[in-house]
């Protein structure tokens, strides 16, 4: 009885060094406000909407109707940053909010590096040759609608020691073009600074 009892007395408290250490994580709420040397998640947030209310307001888009929209594919979006960026989620954040205008349509059976495209719509159109399937429900050659817009862009930063510190400046250009003019019709950019102890970045 003494000895379970001198076990207990001895595991007790190292079951709670144990439990101290042991990883923990919590969620993180929306209004939370966190600050890090890389783009983070309401970097990108504010930036795109800036940018979403720049072509909103831009005279090409405030002259476009909504009965004659037209057809966006997303181009080449570089990342030259030290971070892992996904474009496309940036990409498509202003893509979706000029969809919900109604003067613009993105295609998904085009794109570069900065979207992706929907293998399923070339996939479909090999049904025609396939006797298995009836070819009255098959896609009719000449039905995919060309993309007349393209939106491209770039991420760059510049990197700058001063002292201990270490400034970080972030660059974000974003542009639409009219495919068969190559005409620039839309572009904004937009910068982010950080600075922090240049020992942690």
């Amino acid at each position: 009885m003494y000895k379970n009892r001198f076990l207990y007395a001895l595991l007790l408290p190292l079951s709670f060094i144990i439990h101290g250490c042991t990883p923990s994580a919590s969620n993180v709420e929306m209004d939370a406000k966190f600050v890090t040397m890389g783009l983070d998640y309401d970097n990108l947030k504010n930036i795109m909407n800036a940018m979403v209310q720049s072509l909103m307001q831009d005279p090409y888009v405030q002259n476009l109707k909504t009965s004659e929209p037209k057809i966006l594919a997303i181009s080449d979006i570089i990342n030259d940053t030290t971070q892992k960026i996904d474009v496309e989620l940036l990409a498509r954040e202003l893509a979706r909010a000029m969809r919900k205008s109604g003067k613009f349509r993105l295609t998904m059976a085009i794109s570069r590096s900065g979207g992706s495209t929907d293998n399923m719509i070339k996939d479909a159109r090999a049904l025609r040759d396939d006797k298995e399937y009836n070819q009255y429900t098959t896609t009719e050659a000449g039905s995919l609608s060309a993309p007349s817009l393209s939106l491209s862009g770039k991420i760059s930063q510049s990197i700058h020691r001063i002292g201990k510190r270490k400034k970080v400046d972030y660059f974000i250009i974003l542009t639409l073009t009219d495919i068969k003019s190559g005409e620039v019709i839309w572009d904004d950019q937009r910068e982010v600074s950080k600075m922090g102890d240049a020992q942690i970045w």
